[in-house]
């Protein structure tokens, strides 16, 4: 899931104080549950972003009295970042073939029935207000007789209703 970290060299890190293993015992699921409350992501990147705030307090080694809000602080950073890089990288291999890529796509739209539906509303906004609301009706399912009755206008003799 993450990229591999470089190994730990004396070149990169500050001299260990040995009471690495301690502090992780102590504060390591604590840690979990902070960052898995700030950042919205499956559980396997906040482990990820948690080991990592622990490699980098090993090249660190920051001050003690405040090393929990520290690792805080950095894990959900850490989190934020893969889960930032995760979305980035679209896992186009977990998509089935058969309708994977429809799971994407918003909408079956072409740029066609769109100009054709942007026309439509046009000619429907050029209508006079009472024209516009039988068509809102007659859209709705009503009858031209019950429109003519919720309207108040009455139907000519000729009309028929469907």
């Amino acid at each position: 899931m993450q990229p591999p970290t470089e190994p730990i060299t004396t070149a990169t890190t500050a001299a260990l104080r040995g009471d690495e293993t301690r502090l992780y015992r102590r504060h390591h699921q604590s840690l979990l549950r902070v960052v898995a409350h700030h950042v919205i992501a499956p559980r396997a990147l906040i482990e990820d972003a948690c080991q990592n705030a622990w490699t980098i307090l090993l090249r660190r080694q920051p001050d003690r009295e405040t090393v929990f809000g520290w690792l805080c602080r950095v894990a959900i950073q850490e989190g934020y970042r893969l889960s930032q890089t995760e979305r980035r990288h679209a896992h186009l291999e977990e998509l089935s073939d058969a309708d994977g890529w429809d799971a994407l796509i918003a909408a079956h739209v072409t740029i066609d029935d769109q100009l054709e539906a942007r026309s439509a509303l046009r000619a429907l906004a050029d209508l006079p207000e009472r024209q516009r609301q039988d068509v809102a009706l007659l859209i709705a399912g009503f009858t031209y007789r019950e429109i003519a009755e919720l309207t108040g206008v009455a139907p000519s003799p000729t009309s028929t209703s469907t």
